[in-house]
């Protein structure tokens, strides 16, 4: 459970502090290679000459050779953003710190919250309402962390390549085996936020950033939960509307998959007909994995979302273009023949 439809509708929420802050602090930074305060602290500091990192460990013992901090409180100045990544235990009380210290925006790492049953979600549910009560905003929490290429900002576990594509995945997985397809396209991301359990920012909060931000020229989703649906129809509907392609990536088809998403997030998932309705009331492209997804955003990106029914197939062999044809027109379009100066000048 997250907070209701009506805690989460505030109007013009402010995502500066997420995707462009003016100094960040990773909480529960690591030498431990196995740690995800290690994977992050060590993207984050790439980021350097853009604007002031800090490293904060309980001990204050230097971290990858930098300076740590023991808290926020002792940091040299108010810092927008804090990366939380610390055992369950310790979350909420690293969160009220963060927000004492002045931070406008918390992506919460960290695991084991509603995806574990009922008192993670009362947990996760009373946390997101403290959050909203200081007028800041949570990223996650169970997130893979948050880039934006523009801003030069990269708090994500591996590095991603830069490109038009905005990305919201509820999956890290996911966004990383995306991120490669795309990488093979000549294509990447200008913006990338984990979802995670959607606590607090919800898909359709992050939709309506990216429909505002001028890097992103194509949204690509990936989610399990849409929470409020008629607010992630309406946001994607608006983005569409502006020029900005929605390409969706979702689950629900089988009783495997809805199990997984409850374990993976806590996420109810919704019927697959009623997403299908959903898609074509707003205008958005579903997809069935991500190679599918990768293959779409690419010809989005060449050729626009212009209408188009006439394909041309060309292949090396005989039984591939027949394939091909079938296929095309199982999918409503059109194959026609191609006309005699055109045969000759292929």
């Amino acid at each position: 459970m997250t907070l209701s439809a009506t805690e989460r509708r505030v109007p013009e929420r402010d995502l500066g502090p997420l995707f462009s802050p003016n100094a960040v602090a990773i909480v529960g930074a690591s030498n431990d290679q196995t740690k995800w305060g290690n994977w992050i602290s060590v993207q984050a500091l790439r980021m350097r000459q853009r604007r002031p990192v800090y490293l904060i460990n309980r001990r204050g013992e230097p971290v990858l050779g930098e300076r740590a901090y023991r808290s926020m409180a002792e940091l040299p100045q108010r810092a927008d953003l804090a990366v939380v990544a610390v055992p369950a235990a310790g979350f909420e009380s690293a969160v009220e710190d963060a927000l004492a210290a002045g931070a406008r925006a918390i992506v919460g790492i960290t695991s084991g919250f509603a995806e574990l049953g009922a008192e993670g979600e009362a947990r996760q549910t009373a946390l997101a309402r403290r959050v909203r009560e200081a007028g800041a905003v949570l990223l996650g929490p169970n997130c893979l962390g948050v880039l934006d290429s523009g801003s030069e900002l990269y708090l994500s576990s591996n590095p991603l390549p830069p490109g038009p594509v905005g990305l919201i995945s509820q999956s890290g997985n996911m966004a990383l085996e995306l991120s490669r397809i795309l990488a093979e396209r000549g294509l990447g991301f200008s913006r990338f936020a984990s979802l995670g359990n959607q606590a607090d920012l919800t898909v359709a909060d992050l939709i309506r950033s990216y429909t505002v931000h001028p890097g992103t020229k194509l949204i690509a989703v990936y989610s399990e939960d849409f929470g409020d649906g008629r607010d992630f129809v309406a946001a994607a509907a608006e983005a569409t509307t502006m020029g900005k392609p929605v390409v969706l990536l979702t689950v629900g088809a089988s009783e495997a998959s809805v199990r997984g998403a409850k374990s993976h997030t806590g996420a109810l998932v919704s019927d697959s007909s009623v997403i299908d309705a959903a898609c074509r009331a707003a205008g958005i492209d579903r997809v069935s994995s991500p190679r599918q997804m990768a293959g779409l955003l690419e010809a989005l990106h060449l050729f626009g979302a212009a209408p188009a029914r006439r394909v041309a197939v060309l292949a090396d062999g005989g039984g591939h273009a027949s394939v091909a044809c079938d296929l095309a027109e199982r999918y409503g379009l059109s194959v026609p023949e191609f006309d005699p100066e055109l045969s000759r000048l292929l």
